[in-house]
């Protein structure tokens, strides 16, 4: 059966996803942005449904050293619930500087403050970082070209 894999750049208001199969290019989704953080999961349900998803692959917030922060809690829990609704495999992976390379590789830069509220309402900076750590991940287990 191929993979086919969901890149997850989790934030408590905003959840980055992206998307992979077996040839190896990750490609940014549509953010789960809903204010309700049901209605979230409930698009992350509808993307595996419609791509069979067969993997996660879920950005882990270690410090620059490689330690667990506060934050790693908080993805824990949202783990267990991605577990529990989805029962797919999830593999935690270091998320470090994925919001700023991708900020490097993607979209133009907000002009105004007004913009950049826009922007980030939008997820789309988030999508793009799951795509980044997605990327990350497959190209260090050699998945794809």
């Amino acid at each position: 059966m191929a993979k086919v894999f969901l890149g997850i750049d989790y934030g408590s208001r905003r959840v980055g996803l992206s998307h992979a199969d077996e040839l190896g290019f990750a490609f940014p989704l549509p953010a789960a942005v809903a204010e309700d953080p049901e209605m979230r999961f409930a698009q992350i349900g509808k993307e595996i449904t419609r791509l069979k998803v067969t993997q996660l692959v879920l950005g882990y917030p270690l410090s620059v050293e490689g330690e667990r922060t506060k934050r790693c809690d908080e993805v824990d829990v949202f783990a267990a619930e991605l577990n529990r609704r989805f029962h797919l495999p999830i593999e935690k992976v270091d998320e470090a500087l994925t919001s700023q390379a991708a900020d490097d590789i993607g979209g133009r830069k907000p002009r105004s403050a007004k913009e950049r509220q826009e922007q980030a309402r939008s997820g789309e900076r988030d999508s793009r970082a799951a795509a980044v750590l997605l990327q990350d991940y497959l190209n260090s287990r050699g998945i794809g070209a």
